[in-house]
């Protein structure tokens, strides 16, 4: 009896602790992830209707797309800078995102580095709008998508700048989007 007994509490133990390594290994590779820089657009991606688009490694730019909105990702170099919603919008030959964060730490956006923040104009940078669901929303210029692009972050809290890469990737687009 107190053999077998002993045998069911060792199979729990290894079973318990095979689940824990499990689970550190996911964590790990998370906080690994984290730190890395943000990577560009691989060289093949699927778009949203299954296409695949080998140029997807190549930046695309206005004057690749039809005019409209289209609902997109958001990388971003840093966890803190969580975008939940993007939708680009392209007109006129320019685009813009609009981008929705999960927080509401950051009061402002500048398309740059930190350093080039702090020396610019108040018109430079590019307030929150608040939506109805009190979620922070800011509109940028897109010069292309696919390639890492900085932007700077105003955090309310620690008031000072910090500097994120973000890239707007295309791997979402309808084919219809494209143009010939």
């Amino acid at each position: 009896m107190i053999r077998s007994n002993l045998l069911i509490v060792l199979t729990a133990c290894a079973v318990a602790g095979a689940s824990g390594l499990a689970g550190c290994a996911g964590a790990a590779s998370d906080t690994a992830g984290s730190a890395a820089p943000v990577e560009q657009g691989s060289s093949s991606a699927s778009t949203k209707d299954g296409a695949k688009d080998d140029a997807a490694s190549t930046p695309l730019t206005a004057a690749d797309l039809h005019d409209g909105d289209y609902d997109i990702t958001v990388t971003s170099s840093s966890r803190m800078f969580n975008v939940k919603k993007a939708v680009l919008h392209v007109a006129d030959g320019s685009m813009t995102c609009t981008m929705t964060l999960g927080g509401t730490g950051y009061g402002k956006l500048f398309m740059g580095t930190g350093d080039e923040a702090a020396s610019a104009a108040e018109d430079q940078f590019i307030p929150f709008v608040e939506n109805a669901e009190g979620a922070y929303e800011y509109t940028v210029p897109v010069q292309a998508l696919d390639e890492e692009t900085d932007c700077a972050a105003w955090s309310i809290r620690k008031e000072s700048w910090y500097d994120r890469a973000l890239v707007f990737e295309s791997a979402d687009l309808p084919s219809s989007a494209y143009k010939a």
